[in-house]
């Protein structure tokens, strides 16, 4: 059993070390088995997909408003060499997504309900900081790690009892935890530090960034009635958690935008 554990644990240890990188745009720690040259193929590869089977609009006065505002965006971006692609689902959904390489998508919805340049700016600064900072990349990391970690306990387990149950039970309860404690508490900073880049970023771009506050306040009012779980098990930080945190830093954000 020791030596099981011990072999699992300095494996573990081992690819957690070699993986680490830092973020040049915030400066934190990454874990990131992915390498950036597989991003853009990763990307494109899902986009491609997506739009073998979704309403996806890549021409039209919607779709070139996303664009327009994505462009300018990315142009005082970290990134503005990626392979950058905008484009509209047009599908009633209060939702927008970024894929690893540049890939963005907003729902059509999502556009409607912001007919503001500069609130939509906000949806789509958000959108670009998670490409740039790589987040689809290190959340597929740690999802492979966290699938190790499972069937290590299921391993660790099953090598002192015979009890099959025990050690589907013990699988169970590690998939649970991992989730709870590492995968959607580290989700909800993504998100956080999307908000702060992607609002750095609208600044910059010359979009007013009180816009990113209005944007969380109107979300907050479309999805009310609606339900939503507690934020410890959601992979969303409040709105309001949102909304306080964009104020406090908005000193600089609207350094940014005077310049």
């Amino acid at each position: 059993m020791k030596m099981i554990k011990g072999v699992l644990l300095g494996a573990g240890l081992l690819l957690v070390t070699a993986c680490m990188t830092t973020n040049e745009v915030t400066g934190r720690s990454q874990f990131i088995i992915i390498p950036p040259s597989q991003d853009a193929a990763l990307g494109l590869e899902a986009m491609n997909e997506v739009k073998k089977s979704a309403p996806v609009q890549t021409s039209g006065p919607m779709a070139e408003r996303v664009q327009r505002i994505g462009a300018r965006i990315v142009a005082i971006s970290d990134a503005p060499n990626l392979g950058w692609e905008f484009v509209v689902i047009d599908e009633p959904v209060l939702n927008a997504w970024a894929l690893p390489g540049g890939k963005v998508a907003i729902y059509s919805k999502m556009v409607e309900s912001f007919t503001s340049d500069e609130e939509l700016a906000a949806v789509i600064g958000h959108e670009i900081a998670h490409a740039v900072l790589r987040h689809g990349a290190e959340q597929m990391s740690r999802a492979q790690m966290q699938n190790l970690l499972i069937i290590g306990a299921g391993v660790a387990v099953g090598a002192t009892t015979e009890d099959d149950e025990t050690a589907q039970m013990a699988v169970g309860l590690a998939s649970l935890a991992t989730a709870g404690f590492v995968q959607l508490p580290h989700s909800r900073k993504m998100e956080l530090e999307a908000d702060h880049v992607g609002t750095m970023y609208m600044a910059k771009a010359g979009y007013d960034p009180r816009a990113s506050v209005r944007l969380w306040q109107r979300m907050k009012t479309l999805k009310e009635g609606g339900g939503q779980p507690p934020t410890f098990l959601s992979t969303h930080p409040s709105d309001d958690k949102r909304i306080s945190r964009l104020e406090e830093r908005m000193e600089e954000y609207l350094s940014y935008y005077r310049k």
